[in-house]
């Protein structure tokens, strides 16, 4: 069975007046495991205003930024190659309202829609403080089930391509555990806030990292860096500025800038 996870970023919440600027699309093989993406593009919508989205909080938490939209196509462009992924397969978003309302608005239709983050109360459920359950962040459910103990957090990029293929690799996750009958619904306290994250530290052995090494944590490990370079160059720039003690070699560091 193959399904679409589908990911968005806009220039805010407002339904009426913010704008898509981003689409990313991964194809999902639930049988091989395999993901492919297979849209990533950035677009302005007919909604698009300069003057009023320059200063939205997307380009303050992301490497995207207003130039880049302001170059980039119409959503037009690409209306008739989404809508035919949309209407051949089912589609999967992390927050499906949110995503369904800023797409439907600009004139798509879907065949089958599914929401991700309803799937995973299944699974697990994030209360505060309070002990009120709570709709958790794809932070926090790819740190629950994929990252290992010890393992420097997960930190989502905001990015709709990437971001499409980690909630992908969320929703193999959760196929998996649901062949298994011995998975317990857990429930995880919400305690600590953005701002309270440490700074994240990494075994000496993997202090140094040059071209051929493969890449010693987080979601790409195992991979060459050369190959994590083409594949996600803005999470390896996010891991040299907050992963403490990690050092790239001369040659690593070329190729990063480059």
């Amino acid at each position: 069975m193959k399904l679409l996870v589908i990911d968005i970023e806009t220039t805010g919440l407002n339904i009426d007046s913010d704008s898509i600027i981003e689409i990313g699309a991964a194809l999902v093989d639930t049988d091989t495991k395999e993901i492919e993406l297979v849209f990533d593009k950035v677009v302005k919508d007919k909604y698009w205003d300069l003057k009023f989205h320059k200063d939205a909080w997307i380009f303050t938490k992301s490497n995207l930024t207003f130039e880049d939209v302001e170059k980039a196509d119409s959503l037009d462009v690409y209306f008739d190659e989404l809508q035919k992924l949309f209407l051949a397969y089912d589609t999967v978003a992390f927050n499906l309202s949110f995503d369904y309302r800023f797409l439907t608005r600009n004139g798509f239709n879907f065949s089958k829609t599914k929401c991700l983050m309803e799937a995973v109360k299944n699974y697990v459920v994030f209360k505060n403080e309070n002990d009120r359950s709570v709709k958790p962040s794809v932070e926090e459910i790819y740190n629950h089930f994929l990252v290992e103990d010890g393992s420097p957090i997960y930190v989502e990029e905001h990015r709709a391509g990437p971001d499409a293929v980690d909630e992908a690799k969320i929703m193999l996750h959760m196929i998996k555990l649901k062949g298994t009958n011995d998975y317990v619904r857990k429930v995880v306290s919400k305690t600590a806030k953005p701002k309270d994250k440490p700074k994240f530290k990494i075994t000496k052995k993997y202090d140094i990292v040059d071209v051929n090494t493969e890449f010693p944590f987080g979601k790409h490990k195992g991979i060459v860096f050369s190959e994590v370079v083409k594949k996600d160059i803005g999470y390896l720039r996010w891991c040299l500025k907050n992963v403490n003690g990690l050092t790239l070699t001369d040659g690593a560091l070329l190729l990063l800038e480059n």
